[in-house]
């Protein structure tokens, strides 16, 4: 029977694992006694494997496991908050509520809480976003500043054209100018 270098060469893995049967073991060493070249390569090709072998495994670090672990159970505590505030920014709206300045109940029937029921569904959105979107830490605090600083200007226009206060959502632009220096000052991660 011949046996040709390919062949050999398929059975190399199982003859330097030493799993390889007695005769495979003698078709292989055969070989090798056939051509002392391809012996030479066949030998230094299988040292990586053997001191991969011989090498021990790396041992976990405890600190770095606590540290993931943390980090995974501040992940599900953010996604909680997320998925709350969104439920709370989405139902709000729909939902009466009693004004004080008139002693009657309100519905979104009411031509002023139509822009407020469109307000918190705005803001509504941009959580659910972030929610469902599973983005980096840099990204959101970016996603973040964006709505807090855009989402505010047509309420503002309609408040000062209806003649409202708009004061309260100043608020919201304190909160823009956080998450912007916020992104501006975290490290990339």
């Amino acid at each position: 029977m011949n046996v040709t270098r390919e062949v050999v060469t398929d059975l190399l893995p199982i003859y330097f694992s030493g799993e390889a049967s007695g005769d495979t073991k003698v078709l292989v060493e055969d070989y090798f006694r056939q051509d002392p070249d391809f012996e030479r390569i066949a030998r230094s090709a299988a040292t990586p494997l053997e001191t991969l072998r011989a090498a021990t495994p790396i041992a976990s670090d405890r600190e770095k496991e606590k540290r993931d672990l943390e980090s995974v159970r501040w992940g599900l505590r953010r996604r909680q908050w997320l998925f709350a505030g969104s439920l709370f920014l989405t139902l709000f709206p729909l939902s009466f509520y009693f004004t004080f300045t008139h002693g009657r109940l309100v519905s979104l029937t009411d031509r002023d809480a139509i822009w407020n029921a469109v307000f918190h569904w705005s803001l509504a959105a941009v959580l659910w976003f972030l929610y469902f979107a599973r983005l980096r830490r840099r990204t959101v605090s970016l996603a973040v500043a964006i709505a807090f600083t855009l989402i505010p200007i047509p309420f503002v226009l309609h408040s000062v054209y209806a003649g409202e206060p708009v004061t309260w959502f100043a608020v919201f632009w304190v909160w823009a100018a956080v998450a912007w220096i916020g992104h501006f000052t975290q490290r990339d991660c």
